[in-house]
């Protein structure tokens, strides 16, 4: 006798898990044209016999005769209900659910049902559709339990209850309407119970007692042990099995994304927001689709800028938000954009820092896939406002046969194709300088009317000749001689009495007109008398003698 009422008693335990809760509210239903409780006891109630009862419960004297607009009431325990199902919508990466102690991995055919657990991997996320429209987005590392899943009949009303046991979630539930419509997340610390909203709910991956509740959109009401709390849009709720409930916070602005574009041409893609003084870090994600369900990649950055993985070309979504101190995620800001394909940057080639100038040129960078064109770019600063020169080039290469003046230069290019150029390659920098002025050397310091005098210099790179000068004075007002020279010697003869000056210029591309620094020589008359009177005094004494 006890053993058989212990079976009938897990018996009832079970059904009364399984069914729906009873609620003492009604299901409400707006009368169309054409609608009799007839015919909407057939349509919604398990016992379509019932309808006398509806008709009653209502106060209706003639069924045939319902005007549109009208409120009927139907009691819940009356209303057809059936287990839902739940799809998946989109995988990301590996995802495998158990049901009934069986593994399997999943894909987007399967259906999961009540009792089923949902398990996703290291870098991956599932995206599942409820049947009343409602989405979660479940993410990495993570594993949830469907506890609830039915479906009243044809009213729309959906009771979805679930168990997030480690990981993170996001959901957009629809408005629930009706007493039977239920969404709810129940965590190790705490139960989300949300009626229409956006949310995210997230375990602590070094404490799974404690969870973070944040709410983009609507009210979500969090309950900690007997204690209840409304996250109001823009709100988070940190929640702890071992502390009393706290009071929500309020989340973070949604960053400010610094001149966004909707459309990236190839990579690099670098995305720049204005800074936030209580933001720790910045939680970044890209999508694949608009609906934010394909995550294709999630980081977390300490700096107000990111650079985007090399993904492939096509349409994305950025969803950004700041992480306060507590560890609570801000608002959202979703940024829509396309990557065109075009080439990649190209790389460029080694390239010499210091040239001279009117040195030719060359510049060179490694060939791009899909490229059918380079756009080269040479400027004068680093943001190219000051374009010197810029030309659209079949080849890898291009010559600056005569060189550049002097001066500080920048260069880069871009690959294209029929869709248009890419990004700009890194620039390159150089600088430009005219040669040294040459440097002279003079055979003596003095010399007579009737010596030669000997001039060298170093040759200067480029140099096409050179032009000489000799002056009477150190301004080289009052020229004495001058000429020109193929080489870097010169022989001067024929000097006038005098203390002159000697300079020397090189002439070539970008190099007139610079003249080397002055030497001088002092030019005494033949024997300056000494020779001659030296010689008359011996003669003079041997006469003497």
């Amino acid at each position: 006798m006890k053993s058989s009422r212990g079976i009938l008693c897990s018996a009832v335990l079970l059904i009364a898990l399984l069914a729906p809760q009873c609620f003492a509210e009604d299901w409400l239903y707006t009368v169309r044209k054409g609608d009799t409780i007839w015919g909407l006891s057939h349509k919604y109630l398990k016992d379509p016999l019932k309808f006398q009862e509806i008709q009653k419960y209502n106060n209706v004297k003639l069924d045939r005769q319902l005007p549109p607009g009208v409120t009927l009431k139907f009691p819940m325990e009356y209303l057809k209900f059936a287990p839902a199902e739940v799809s998946v919508s989109a995988i990301n990466g590996e995802a495998y659910f158990v049901r009934r102690g069986v593994r399997a991995t999943l894909n987007k055919a399967h259906k999961l049902v009540l009792g089923d657990i949902l398990v996703t991997n290291k870098n991956s996320s599932v995206a599942l559709l409820f049947a009343d429209g409602s989405e979660l987005l479940l993410g990495e590392s993570s594993e949830l339990i469907f506890d609830v899943q039915t479906k009243w009949g044809e009213t729309g009303m959906v009771d979805s209850r679930v168990r997030l046991m480690q990981g993170s979630a996001e959901g957009r539930v629809e408005h629930l309407r009706g007493p039977g419509a239920n969404f709810e997340v129940q965590t190790p610390s705490a139960v989300a119970t949300v009626r229409g909203t956006e949310f995210r709910v997230r375990l602590d991956k070094e404490d799974d007692g404690i969870v973070f509740n944040e709410v983009n959109e609507g009210t979500v009401s969090v309950q900690l042990h007997e204690n209840k709390e409304s996250v109001k849009e823009g709100y988070g709720l940190i929640t702890s099995a071992k502390l009393p409930l706290a009071k929500p916070k309020e989340l973070l602005a949604e960053p400010k994304l610094v001149n966004p574009r909707s459309k990236y041409l190839g990579h690099p893609v670098t995305l720049t927001w204005q800074p936030i003084d209580e933001a720790k870090s910045y939680q970044v994600e890209l999508f694949k689709d608009k609906a934010l369900t394909t995550l294709v990649h999630k980081a977390q950055v300490s700096s107000h800028q990111v650079s985007l993985p090399e993904v492939n070309l096509g349409e994305y979504s950025l969803r950004l938000r700041a992480i306060d101190k507590d560890g609570l995620q801000g608002l959202n800001t979703i940024h829509h954009f396309t990557i065109s394909p075009v080439p990649r940057s190209p790389q460029l080639k080694a390239f010499d820092e210091q040239y001279i100038a009117g040195q030719p040129l060359e510049f060179s960078w490694e060939e791009s896939v899909s490229a059918t064109q380079y756009r080269w770019q040479l400027a004068k600063d680093r943001q190219f406002r000051n374009i010197v020169t810029q030309q659209e080039l079949k080849n890898n290469t291009h010559q600056l046969p005569e060189g550049l003046p002097a001066g500080t230069y920048y260069w880069r290019v871009a690959a294209g194709n029929i869709h248009g150029f890419g990004q700009y390659s890194t620039l390159k920098r150089f600088d430009v300088k005219r040669p040294k002025p040459p440097e002279l050397s003079l055979s003596d310091k003095t010399i007579t009317t009737e010596d030669t005098l000997t001039v060298d210099w170093q040759a200067v790179p480029l140099a096409e000749q050179y032009l000489w000068q000799v002056s009477s004075d150190e301004t080289f007002s009052n020229i004495v001689s001058e000429g020109k020279s193929q080489t870097s010697h010169l022989v001067l003869e024929e000097l006038p009495e005098s203390e002159l000056y000697i300079r020397v210029a090189a002439h070539g591309p970008y190099n007139q007109g610079r003249f080397s620094e002055t030497k001088s020589v002092v030019v005494e008359p033949e024997g300056n008398g000494k020779t001659a009177f030296g010689i008359g005094s011996i003669l003079l004494f041997i006469l003497i003698l």
